[in-house]
């Protein structure tokens, strides 16, 4: 089956299409779940649920913690959680979890960022928020390109804007007056900002607009197997427990599969043969690049995303500047096979000479225990070492 073919074959929420809506298969389901699931769902599971991270108290004491989103955003006595990031700028591990919970929660607080506001980049709040709460809970450096501090507020933007269309659903009623719907607003929202946004929901476009998203995320919340992590902890696991670095489109079949090693539906099985047969074919495509399995089957890169990394990094991001451009693609792909086969060797080498070490450490200590027979068969007999053997092992006084 050509690529071209498992691309038409498959119904409209499951569009493999280059120009498809953003919100494709591969981008959505592994990530949006976990960093975008909302203010409702965070006050149940995510809120409560407990993340063993590292944190570090205002004297530079570090020490682990198991801590839920409620209780990281209290930050006691100074305490903030130490962050990881992979080279991709994005946060891993449990801390991850724990930080994605933070800033749902920020995004959807309508008192830091005010709900009277058509769009995101309106919102004027984003950096007193980042600065007095962000990096007063979390401890980390940020990168010189500032890539980390605004994959964070684009976060939190997301959460702002997916909470607004549920909060809009769970308390309009269209049967209400105004007077009615503004008393039944929700809680912690001034009366004239909710006046404003229902007034501005009731725009027509925007009004349908905002309805055709959530109808296109609902569609996809059962199409993966891959819980509630983001893609970079997962691939990061992965990783670490196969003790080699996993694709993207390794990742892609495993989380598209049931426990029983079977495809989650046929869609999802037409697609990972094709991700299989490509890289069995060539080695290099399981390789992240832009020619890599998933780049073949999905087609070309959209500007501001990377399919299959998560949220935040960029086609530029990863593999330069000049990503997009058709003939800076092979040397790109090249320079990415190399950089990992150096790694690789250098892996090899670290191996050996750990092997090598052990070895000699096993030598010497046998070496040492023969020394002690010796000088103890000699001690029985009465009798000192032969100056001789005495020096030999370093004996001598």
């Amino acid at each position: 089956m050509s690529t071209n073919s498992v691309q038409n074959s498959l119904p409209g929420h499951l569009n493999l299409d280059a120009n498809a809506n953003e919100e494709t298969l591969v981008d959505e389901e592994v990530d949006d779940l976990h960093d975008a699931s909302g203010a409702q769902s965070r006050r149940g599971r995510k809120t409560t649920e407990f993340w063993a991270v590292k944190t570090i108290d205002s004297d530079g004491t570090i020490k682990p913690a198991k801590l839920s989103v409620r209780e990281a955003m209290e930050r006691p006595n100074g305490r903030k959680i130490v962050l990881r990031f992979n080279n991709a700028k994005q946060a891993i591990g449990d801390e991850a979890g724990l930080l994605s919970g933070v800033l749902g929660l920020l995004g959807s607080d309508y008192g830091k960022f005010p709900i009277c506001r058509k769009s995101w980049c309106q919102i004027t709040t984003k950096d007193k928020v980042y600065n007095e709460c962000v990096k007063q809970i979390f401890h980390f450096d940020e990168d010189s390109e500032g890539i980390i501090k605004k994959n964070m507020l684009k976060s939190m933007g997301k959460s702002w804007k997916e909470t607004r269309l549920r909060l809009y659903d769970r308390f309009y009623e269209p049967t209400f007056t105004t007077e009615q719907n503004l008393e039944n607003r929700p809680p912690g929202i001034d009366r004239e900002h909710w006046r404003w946004f229902l007034d501005y929901r009731a725009e027509p476009e925007t009004k349908g607009k905002c309805k055709k998203n959530v109808v296109n995320r609902s569609k996809q919340q059962y199409t993966h197997t891959g819980s509630s992590k983001s893609f970079a902890r997962r691939i990061e696991e992965e990783s670490e427990e196969q003790g080699r670095i996993v694709g993207r489109g390794e990742l892609w079949i495993k989380v598209h599969k049931k426990k029983d090693g079977s495809y989650i539906n046929d869609e999802a099985r037409a697609i990972g043969e094709k991700i299989e047969e490509i890289e069995q074919q060539d080695e290099s495509s399981r390789m992240l690049s832009q020619n890599d399995s998933i780049a073949q089957v999905f087609g070309k890169e959209k500007p501001g995303r990377v399919r299959g990394v998560g949220f935040g990094p960029t086609p530029s991001q990863l593999f330069g500047p000049n990503s997009h451009a058709s003939g800076n693609g092979v040397q790109q792909e090249e320079t990415q096979r190399k950089l990992l086969e150096l790694q690789a060797e250098l892996e090899g080498e670290k191996l050996k000479r750990k092997a090598m070490e052990d070895e000699a450490a096993s030598d010497k200590k046998k070496m040492k225990a023969m020394e002690s027979a010796l000088i103890y068969l000699f001690q029985r007999q009465g009798e000192e070492l032969p100056p001789e053997i005495a020096a030999g092992t370093g004996f001598v006084e």
